[in-house]
């Protein structure tokens, strides 16, 4: 356990976990109670923080598997913290071309855990920055990270999937920012999602708690594909091996700036840009990218 949550908490016991899995078993109710910190959701004991993620690692593609179905998979801080390693783990490898965030059992994330933040400002206070911290890092992978959902995200499981720099998710999965149902505005979640959807759709999830469905996810802009379940796998897969088929060096590149820009105006994004092309044009890999196009032959990245 994180030192900030030290000796701080203890399992309340079977009856909690049982109402918590009540609750969320019917998505009626996930929509009207929860918080996306499940109302009395703890964090159950494990047999260490490396249980609460599996990676599993291949041909370029490092899959991060939220692993906690029992606590529906809620960002405590160990979780974040596990999570936070897996990202981070030899990222400057050349090897490494893509990450794929995804997770076991029908509730993607039911967010952070009402129980862990309960009474304490300074719990409070380490688990929010430690999202943000996960989130910024996302971010500023030089490889791109997908979020792979089929289930239900609520508030900051929401939060931390839309902040993937795409999103495929089944037409029946739901995402959610149900807190002020128990008095806890979604204010971190609802700064990702304002972000990427209209201020209407945007303020509808977040002043109604209700859900959306993975189609109308994608319609909002949400997400970057909704597909049936059935053809999930396939699709991550396509994208991953179109990412692959790019320099690293090249991706790494444009990734870093495209999360700069945002933060620009226009004029100096367009300033900014036109330099950064430049710098891109020094690349060893766009040498050989444009020789490969006027030879007419496949291009042989060095990733740099």
């Amino acid at each position: 356990m994180p030192s900030c949550l030290s000796g701080a908490f203890t399992n309340t016991g079977r009856e909690i976990k049982i109402k918590m899995l009540r609750i969320l078993n019917n998505s009626v109710k996930i929509s009207k109670y929860a918080t996306g910190c499940v109302p009395q959701v703890l964090r159950f004991a494990s047999n260490g923080p490396s249980d609460l993620v599996l990676v599993k690692e291949q041909n370029g593609v490092r899959e991060i598997t939220l692993n906690h179905p029992k606590t529906l998979n809620s960002l405590s801080l160990d979780m974040m913290c596990a999570l936070q390693d897996a990202l981070l783990k030899d990222k400057d490898n050349v090897d490494l071309r893509c990450v794929v965030l995804t997770a076991q059992g029908k509730i993607w994330s039911a967010g952070h855990n009402l129980k862990e933040l309960h009474n304490d400002p300074k719990i409070q206070a380490c688990v929010f920055q430690k999202l943000t911290d996960v989130i910024n890092d996302i971010q500023r992978l030089p490889v791109p990270v997908l979020g792979k959902v089929n289930g239900y995200a609520a508030a900051a499981g929401c939060q931390l999937v839309v902040s993937c720099d795409m999103v495929v998710c089944t037409k029946n999965s739901k995402f959610s920012t149900p807190g002020a149902g128990v008095g806890v505005f979604c204010s971190t979640p609802g700064v990702a999602v304002a972000r990427i959807m209209s201020r209407p759709k945007s303020a509808y999830m977040l002043m109604t708690g209700l859900p959306v469905t993975g189609e109308e996810a994608y319609i909002s802009g949400m997400v970057t594909k909704a597909v049936p379940a059935e053809e999930l796998d396939n699709e991550i897969e396509e994208i991953t091996n179109a990412i692959k088929a790019k320099s690293r060096a090249v991706i790494s590149l444009g990734k870093e700036f495209y999360y700069k820009q945002l933060a620009m105006s226009q004029a100096e994004a367009f300033t900014a840009a036109q330099e950064k092309m430049c710098e891109n044009f020094q690349l060893g890999d766009t040498k050989e990218g444009i020789a490969s196009f006027f030879e007419k032959r496949p291009p042989n990245w060095k990733h740099n």
